[in-house]
């Protein structure tokens, strides 16, 4: 079902479902709700009127805030209440405009009047357009704060989001925006010193800024540690891999060595078990030529034996003929005598005297 609601004037009223007074106007637009999606969108736009006026407003752009609050979703019956007022007054409607696949969000300030009414103020116009000028003047700077205002709570909600992370460093921070609530009070308050409120909104959003620097500072300080960290870890694993490197090297290393042993051992153990067959060799041998050592040494004790035997007869021998020796001196004496005496050769006496020699040298 279509509902088509007349914002314009008070002229377009009974052409509208409407029933308002004289005293309250629109803002030049005939509104229509999609049955399906409950978007309220711009059926037409109405000549003369504020939306005309404005130049920005096409038909099918749909509207999503009334004074900054978002209104999707809302039945047509309370666009109408909230956009009809005063004529004269100001009212800012959003719209979301969709070209192709590109979606555009848009607000636009409308004096609230029918086309009768902003011809009336031509006469007038000069002073008009200075009150006008004031009045937005005035409706930006109400905007202006509501802005701030809005921005300040979402910022509230942000840092409520991060108050666990980051509670050290921003304990501070609900009397801060406490403070900042009391002058939002305090500004609500003084609508009429808009001057002042601006320089307090552009010092509340000048501490918003140094807040928000701050967090990007410890920011980027957090990611200054985590490229440290990582640059720490490339660097223990580069050692890590390093050293296993090194340890495989080392590895390899003892692994030639353990062959270049195990080799080694093999060569000692065969060169032992030569050693052991040359020793057992030899021993046999050893113990051969002592077998025939014991048999020559019994051999020589006994030819010691006879030679022995043989010295005590030469001894006896020896003793006999030295006993012998002065009766063989007489002896030849004698013979010696009686060959002279007889005229006989020295035959006799010289055969005892090389016998006795002999004997002699035999017992020497």
């Amino acid at each position: 079902m279509d509902l088509h609601d007349d914002f314009s004037t008070a002229k377009r009223v009974s052409e509208s479902d409407i029933n308002v007074t004289n005293s309250l106007a629109g803002v030049g637009i005939f509104f229509q709700q999609d049955s399906d999606t409950n978007e309220v969108f711009v059926k037409t736009i109405v000549t003369g009127g504020s939306a005309d006026r404005s130049g920005v407003i096409r038909v099918s752009d749909v509207v999503v805030r009334v004074d900054h609050d978002n209104v999707e979703g809302q039945p047509l019956s309370t666009l109408r209440s909230r956009i009809l007022g005063r004529q004269g007054s100001y009212v800012t409607l959003g719209f979301r405009r969709k070209d192709g696949v590109e979606t555009t969000y848009y607000d636009v300030p409308l004096m609230r009047g029918s086309p009768e009414y902003f011809d009336s103020l031509k006469a007038n116009q000069p002073l008009q357009d200075e009150l006008e000028r004031y009045k937005r003047q005035n409706h930006q700077l109400e905007q202006q704060r509501l802005a701030d205002a809005q921005e300040l709570q979402r910022f509230r909600a942000h840092m409520e989001s991060q108050r666990m992370e980051f509670d050290r460093k921003f304990l501070s921070m609900d009397d801060a925006l406490a403070r900042k609530d009391d002058e939002i009070s305090r500004l609500q308050q003084e609508n009429k010193r808009l001057a002042d409120h601006k320089r307090e909104a552009e010092m509340t959003k000048g501490d918003l800024n140094k807040i928000k620097e701050s967090y990007m500072d410890d920011s980027r300080r957090h990611e200054e540690k985590e490229m440290q960290r990582a640059r720490y870890v490339e660097e223990l694993k580069q050692k890590m891999d390093d050293d296993r490197q090194r340890l495989e090297s080392q590895m390899r290393k003892m692994e030639v060595d353990l062959r270049n042993e195990k080799r080694s051992r093999e060569e000692a153990e065969a060169r032992e078990h030569r050693l052991a067959e040359e020793t057992k060799r030899r021993e046999d041998e050893v113990r051969v030529r002592a077998g025939k050592s014991q048999e020559a040494r019994h051999k020589f004790e006994a030819e010691r034996k006879r030679l022995q035997e043989a010295q005590k007869i030469n001894e006896n021998i020896g003793l006999l003929l030295r006993e012998m020796d002065p009766r063989l001196g007489s002896i030849e004496a004698d013979l010696f005598v009686r060959d002279k005496l007889t005229g006989a050769g020295p035959s006799l006496a010289t055969s005892l005297s090389s016998s006795t020699a002999n004997a002699r040298r035999a017992d020497d």
